[in-house]
Order: structure tokens, then C-alpha cells, then sequence
């Protein structure tokens, strides 16, 4: 099957251990589908998702982009390009917006939800920040009718309640610049990777009813809380698996590397069901070997994993919005690869907790055999490919705008919101 330029849809992302970049398409049913990846390690250059060293991402990045080429088996034309965003200088807040309803019938037509989203959308932000995505939360009828839909009810007054997720300037500046140089000089769309993520995991009953997709990547863990098609509420904790390794290298004084290999391999799993008492590694001082317990290989990861969700545990419950979680929490990123770390936020949460498989997605897996590590990089696919598949008809897809924010030398030139129309 030929595929044509126009077809084709790029995704990076930039992260603390592994800098991807894959290529895809849509079938003729509208599914995304990977043609080609590339993947390399960005060497010390990226700390927590952020750019610490600009020459070395983007080496490191065309390098993955060319291993992505050479999957698919050709060269790409590089013009538009989407990407995902985390890190500390990820922020999220609601919007609210509203207009009452002067009609004789009191009949909501879509000029009214447009101008109440507009309003809410107009939330100002810090100079130092600019929009990312937006999408819908709820909407309020007469201050206490929540609907998702409200056109064709009858209120004097309407609400809309949008949640809102922004980004530091000149991270966004500086990965625009990345990409620039890399030859993509259309079109750059970053989206949050929480976002992502829910896309690529999330089953339809799980959104609507409510759901927690935790994302634990090496360096940071974020969070997004679903219900009935709406971001209710995000995250970011700037901690993640490294943190985790950096507590047992430090407890049990072995080698960082030795730590991460030791959470990345899944060993502990290995021990346990083993039945084995101890684990030998391999000591600080050159060839020495050390006899360390299970158990405190047991201990120190629970305490820190326990620590994070904890976190994000505080944080939905200072907000009053626990109780939307109805489903359950949905785990992914390469935490969920550790069994340790399923069974703390099981305790945590008190709620079940299933592992984020990738839906709806096919193609050329290869590179990509433990695909929750591959989470938000595959649901950025599949958001892309609605977003394109949306942009070619005419209707079914309202965009309130094409371009979200500008500045400089025209920041995204045509940056995509999906606000209205279009849900997680």
C-alpha cells in the first residue's frame, strides 16, 4: 500500500530516558497506524523532561527520526509534526465561562455554547506561559443542572467548565526551535502527555463513568481524572522510576546502573516468585559481592512508590473529586512494568488497578515490545489521528480555533485546540 505525504503523521517525544519518534497513517476505517519507529537514549540531556543540553536532543532525535525512516523503509518529507509535553512546567487550572439566556424560550442554541466556552477560554495566564490543550469539563445549567450536552435544553443561565492545561514558555520555545532545525517548518502541535496517554489506554465505559490514568514515566509521574468524557482534573509530580532507583542505589549502596537494570529487568518479580530469600549483586568496590535480603529491596520501593501516589492521592482528594473515580485507576508508562508498583497503588488508592494496554492501534510494533513504556507516544497517534481524520470533514469536528496563542515569529502556526466537539 503506497502511502502519500499528505497521510502521513509524526510524533516525537522528548523524554528522561529514551528520545522516540515514530511515523503513521491512517487505514481506510480511520484506525492509526505505526509505519516506522526510532528510538535512542538522550544521554544526561533531558532531566525530569527538561532540555538540559540543546545539541544533544537534537542529535539524539534525528538520529530517531532517521531510525524511524529507515523502519518504515523510506524517507519521510518533514513539515507538520505533533509532540509530547511533560514535566514540572506542565500547569492545569479550569476555566469557567458564562451567558445567560435572554430568549423567550430559553432554548440553548449553539451560539450560546459557543460564547460560554469562548469565555472561558479567555482565562488569562502568566506571561511566562502559553496554552496547550483544552477540553471540556461540564456545563451548568441554572447553577445546578450538569449536562454534557446542553443544546436544546431550556435554562436562563449557562456555565461552561473547561479544564485548561498550559506550559512554560521556553521549554515550548525551546522544542519549537528543536524542531525547527530539524526541518519541520509547518506545522508543531505539543500536547500534554496525560492527554496522550488516555487516549491510547482508556476503554469508552471507563470515561464515562469516571477513571485515574496514572503515567509513571523515569522522571516525572503525571495524572489525569476522566468522567463522562471530561478532564475533571491533571498532574504532574516531578518524580518517577529514577527516583526509585536512585533510593535503592543509595539504601543498599550498589550502582545506579545496577538499580536500573534491576527495576527495568522486572527482578524483583523474578525473586519473588523464585521464593529466593536473598539477591547477589555485585558491591560499590571492585569485585565484591553482596548478599542483599528481598525484603529490602521490598521496602525501599514501596516506601517511595507509596510516597508519589500518596501525592496524587492528596491532590484529587483535596479537590472533592474522589468519588468520580467509579472505575477504578488505570496504570501505564514504565512504572506499571513493575508489579511492586501495581500492588502500592492498589493499597493507596483502595480501588482497582488495571495496567494501561494500548487500544486501537496497529502497524510496526517492533522496538516497542513493552508497550506501556510506549504509552503517551502511542496515544499521541492515535490523538493526531482523529485530529486529522476530523480536519478532512466538513463536519463532526467544531475547532474553536485554529491557532491557539501567538508570539514571536508565529509560535505554532497552526496549532490545533480541540475544546469543543472533541473529548478524550
Amino acid at each position: 500500500m503506497a502511502f502519500y505525504e499528505k497521510n502521513i503523521i509524526t510524533c516525537v517525544e522528548i523524554g528522561t530516558s529514551k528520545i522516540c519518534a515514530l511515523h503513521g497513517t491512517c487505514d481506510k476505517a480511520g484506525n492509526p497506524v505505526i509505519l516506522g519507529f526510532g528510538q535512542t537514549s538522550p544521554e544526561g540531556s533531558v532531566c525530569k523532561s527538561d532540555i538540559v543540553d540543546y545539541q544533544t536532543v537534537t542529535n539524539a532525535l534525528e538520529k530517531a527520526l532517521g531510525d524511524a525512516d529507515q523502519s518504515a523503509g523510506r524517507d519521510f518529507e518533514r513539515k507538520s509534526v505533533y509532540c509530547v509535553l511533560n514535566g514540572p512546567g506542565i500547569f492545569s487550572r479550569q476555566g469557567e465561562g458564562n451567558v445567560v439566556i435572554y430568549d423567550a424560550d430559553h432554548k440553548i442554541k449553539q451560539s450560546h455554547i459557543d460564547e460560554a466556552v469562548r469565555k472561558a477560554q479567555s482565562l488569562s495566564l502568566p506571561p511566562d506561559q502559553v496554552h496547550l490543550n483544552s477540553f471540556d469539563s461540564y456545563f451548568l445549567l441554572d447553577s445546578c443542572r450538569i449536562k454534557q450536552n446542553p443544546l436544546g435544553s431550556q435554562a436562563s443561565r449557562l456555565d461552561a467548565y473547561l479544564h485548561i492545561i498550559s506550559a512554560e514558555r521556553n521549554r515550548v520555545e525551546m522544542i519549537r526551535a528543536i524542531l525547527k532545525e530539524l526541518g519541520f517548518e509547518s506545522d508543531v502541535s505539543c500536547v500534554f502527555s496525560g492527554v496522550s496517554s488516555a487516549y491510547a489506554t482508556l476503554r469508552a465505559d471507563e470515561k464515562q463513568q469516571g477513571v485515574l490514568l496514572i503515567d509513571m514515566g523515569a522522571g516525572v509521574t503525571d495524572y489525569l481524572l476522566v468522567q463522562k468524557d471530561g478532564i475533571l482534573a491533571s498532574g504532574v509530580l516531578p518524580v518517577g522510576t529514577e527516583n526509585v532507583a536512585n533510593d535503592l542505589a543509595i539504601g543498599l549502596e550498589i550502582g545506579i546502573e545496577q538499580a536500573r537494570r534491576f527495576l527495568n529487568e522486572s527482578r524483583l518479580e523474578d525473586y519473588r516468585a523464585s521464593g529466593a530469600a536473598f539477591i547477589e549483586l555485585s558491591g560499590t568496590v571492585q569485585n565484591t559481592k553482596r548478599r542483599i535480603p528481598v525484603g529490602s529491596f521490598e521496602k525501599i520501593i514501596e516506601l517511595r512508590l507509596r510516597e508519589i501516589f500518596s501525592i496524587i492521592r492528596e491532590q484529587i482528594d483535596s479537590k472533592g473529586l474522589t468519588s468520580k473515580i467509579e472505575t477504578g485507576v488505570v496504570f501505564c508508562g514504565g512504572g506499571a512494568t513493575m508489579q511492586s508498583a501495581v500492588e502500592a497503588l492498589r493499597g493507596v488508592m483502595g480501588m482497582h488497578v488495571r495496567k494501561g494496554e494500548t487500544l486501537g492501534i496497529s502497524g510496526a510494533m517492533t522496538g516497542m515490545e513493552i508497550p506501556y513504556r510506549y504509552t503517551a507516544l502511542l496515544g499521541l497517534l492515535k490523538f493526531a489521528a482523529e485530529i486529522e481524520n476530523s480536519s478532512s470533514t466538513e463536519s463532526g469536528f467544531r475547532k474553536v480555533g485554529d491557532v491557539l496563542e501567538e508570539f514571536g515569529e508565529s509560535f505554532f502556526k497552526k496549532v490545533k485546540d480541540v475544546t469543543r466537539g472533541f473529548k478524550v
